[in-house]
């Protein structure tokens, strides 16, 4: 069930006994990247400007990344036809029929590149990027994505060009562990560098050596708490004074979640009425400055979280630019609602709003436009009073990281 397929079915042809086909002209080191079942793999390969020239490389694995095996042609600076076949040579990988052609070729460019499920991809040669995205209606599409197929065009793209150049995937989610990791199963979603959960409020390592499919998700046990950042949310909210407060006095608050499942957050629910406004300013008022109330969701219901305002979204984003080592300006953040608002917020971040953003995140942006509420425009690119950039995508969800993407580091 985890493993990731590119257009329908991944697509491994093996054929017995077979090889490379002709090939024909010179130059640094192509690295290539390679996702296979067979234990062992070597490359057959044809350096371009070697004049029908064939050498064999073995693969190795690589670290961190269950079923992804690399090898340096140090002899084929500018790329090279060639197939893969395994340790024993009994079984070869060819590019598939829609492709064409007996054998791969990239372009006579230098660089590194990637092959999954017989899709030939250069990998950017920008520096690392950090991806730290929301999953609900952003990530994961759920009826703007039923098939998934958006949600795969962005794995294609961030295996293909991102993943083994350093550049890191985090998860920023509303939902709790449980939850985050049951929807990581359900959909397919890759291996994160930290998982943030809770709004902002949990953060979670997970380990290299997991799967980087979606089996990852199934070791919960293994995905632990950032230490530093759980003793600075414990520090800093007194949860059940918080919640004695809110039972006392703001009664319309329909108080979810518990100490065991959201220990450093109350979440909660509220049946939109024309009181809504005065009651969120009543609520911000009574509990102070030391407590961040967060509120998202659609014209009926709204999700309202409260938690320390040295949690939050963008405080979490912020930290995992710390963790991850990756400064701002090649940073993206991805969201859809108004508890992703915080995020956009955050200096020198790049941004994308998902062309299905919901109206409450794109009043804060339009409110937070340098040159105005105007300047928020699908298909443009915006700077934000904290001095970040941000794209209106044209399409939706996951398929707006990818616009994203290739707006920023084409």
């Amino acid at each position: 069930a985890c493993a990731l397929h590119w257009e329908g079915a991944l697509r491994l042809r093996a054929r017995a006994k077979g090889g490379p086909v002709g090939c024909s002209i010179r130059g640094g080191a192509m690295k290539l990247f390679y996702h296979t079942g067979w234990d062992t793999a070597s490359v057959h390969f044809c350096p371009h400007g070697d004049s029908g020239v064939w050498h064999t490389e073995t693969l190795t694995d690589v670290p961190g990344a269950p079923g992804w095996k690399t090898a340096t042609l140090a002899i084929a600076p500018i790329g090279a036809e060639f197939v893969l076949r395994n340790g024993a040579g009994t079984q070869w990988d060819n590019p598939p029929p829609e492709i064409g052609g007996t054998n791969y070729k990239t372009p006579q460019l230098s660089g590194s590149w990637t092959l999954r499920a017989g899709r030939l991809m250069r990998m950017s040669e920008h520096e690392p990027v950090l991806i730290v995205s929301d999953l609900d209606h952003t990530m994961v599409g759920h009826d703007h994505d039923p098939d998934n197929g958006r949600l795969r065009e962005f794995q294609a793209q961030w295996l293909g060009r991102f993943a083994f150049g350093g550049s890191h995937l985090v998860y920023s989610t509303g939902r709790n562990k449980t939850d985050a990791l049951s929807v990581a199963l359900e959909r397919g979603l890759l291996r994160p560098a930290l998982l943030i959960c809770a709004v902002g409020t949990e953060v979670y390592e997970v380990p290299e050596d997991l799967p980087l499919d979606c089996a990852w998700a199934e070791h919960a046990d293994r995905i632990t708490l950032e230490p530093t950042w759980t003793r600075k949310m414990a520090e800093n909210f007194d949860r059940a004074q918080v919640e004695e407060t809110l039972r006392a006095s703001f009664p319309k608050f329909d108080l979810k979640g518990n100490p065991d499942t959201d220990p450093y957050r109350i979440p909660s629910l509220y049946k939109v009425d024309e009181e809504f406004p005065e009651y969120l300013r009543q609520v911000r008022e009574a509990l102070g400055t030391g407590v961040e109330v967060i509120s998202s969701g659609g014209a009926e219901w709204k999700y309202v979280d409260f938690c320390s305002t040295e949690g939050g979204k963008m405080k979490g984003c912020q930290f995992a630019m710390e963790v991850c080592r990756i400064p701002p300006e090649r940073t993206l953040v991805c969201g859809d609602s108004g508890n992703d608002e915080s995020m956009y917020r955050a200096p020198g971040v790049r941004g994308v709003a998902v062309g299905n953003s919901m109206s409450e995140l794109l009043e804060h942006l339009r409110a937070q436009a340098s040159a105005g509420p105007k300047a928020v425009q699908q298909g443009d690119v915006f700077d934000t009073k904290t001095g970040s950039k941000v794209l209106y995508a044209s399409a939706p969800v996951a398929s707006a990281i990818c616009e994203a993407l290739d707006r920023f580091w084409p």
